[in-house]
């Protein structure tokens, strides 16, 4: 079984988040899952569904500040094993071409 999710963490406060972001995602490389920042959240995939919530609670955990958002969405299909990346390739597929374009 693959579970995918997503997430974000968001200190509440007025600057750059690039320096919160970086340590939430150092944070990740302690746990035996994927990863993929993207420009919104960021796309994790693990083999169960409480090794993504003990890496997204670190990631939680290692930001500083005073108030702190954090985001979760989990798909966990639990009868298929299909990754985020077969999810996108499935789409291209049909699409014909990538599922992306430049400006």
């Amino acid at each position: 079984m693959t579970v995918i999710a997503r997430f974000e963490v968001i200190p509440v406060r007025d600057g750059s988040l690039s320096d919160d972001i970086a340590q939430a995602i150092e944070a990740l490389d302690e746990f035996d899952v994927s990863y993929e920042l993207t420009a919104t959240d960021t796309v994790i995939e693990a083999d169960d569904v409480d090794e993504v919530f003990d890496a997204v609670q670190a990631a939680h955990s290692t930001v500083e500040s005073d108030r702190i958002v954090t985001s979760l969405e989990i798909d966990d299909y639990q009868s298929r094993e299909q990754g985020a990346d077969d999810r996108v390739e499935s789409v291209a597929s049909v699409l014909g071409r990538e599922p992306k374009r430049d400006r």
